[in-house]
């Protein structure tokens, strides 16, 4: 159980090393519409991030069902 503790906060080291690219936009199209920017640049990194959410939810949903299976026994 220990050693299943220490994977999981590894893994979830790896997973929350999240880079955000800071978009190269002309910057009059971003004073324009800095609204659109703002959302457009959200949506793209919420995007790029989704996959690691998805396996990190997958992951602590593996660890919390063998917590439950070990604590039975």
């Amino acid at each position: 159980m220990d050693q299943s503790l220490v994977d999981y906060v590894l893994q979830l080291k790896k997973l929350n090393d999240i880079k955000i690219d800071i978009p190269k936009a002309n910057i009059k199209d971003a004073i324009k519409n800095p609204k659109q920017f703002a959302l457009d640049f959200i949506e793209l990194e919420f995007a790029k991030a989704l996959p690691k959410y998805i396996k990190s939810f997958k992951l602590g949903k593996s660890f919390g069902k063998e917590v439950v299976e070990n604590g039975k026994k």
